[in-house]
């Protein structure tokens, strides 16, 4: 799997060259974004445009690292991907937006909000 990775303070940004998404390719996926969110940021956005088909097995490993982000703070966010796709993972916890630039804004918006809580939080606390 060849990969490019575009970092910032709030995400890291995968693009991928994948056009079928089995069991492998989704173990080493899932090894880069938990890399990704050890390293730097809890957001990671994984493209996956060229992806046409994913096994049951690959659908397994993404719910599950899903779920993991979301228990660790973090979020996977799926861009650019197939209406099958996105129907397939429907139910998990994952985040499908139509593009990178829209899962960008996502994740800022997202921040913003979480601030918010806290500074409520806080506010409601003193």
């Amino acid at each position: 799997m060849n990969y490019t990775i575009e970092k910032s303070d709030q995400y890291s940004l995968i693009k991928t060259d994948l056009v079928q998404l089995d069991k492998d390719a989704a173990v080493k996926l899932s090894e880069k974004v938990n890399h990704e969110i050890e390293s730097s940021s809890k957001y990671v956005i994984v493209n996956i445009s060229g992806v046409k088909v994913c096994n049951a097995e690959a659908t397994r490993i993404l719910i599950e690292l899903g779920l993991s982000l979301q228990e660790r703070n973090g979020m996977l966010i799926i861009t650019e991907a197939d209406e099958p796709l996105t129907r397939l993972f429907n139910k998990a916890e994952i985040t499908f937006i139509p593009t990178d630039i829209e899962a960008m804004d996502f994740v800022f918006m997202d921040q913003l909000e979480k601030q918010f809580l806290n500074m409520g939080d806080t506010e409601e606390g003193a």
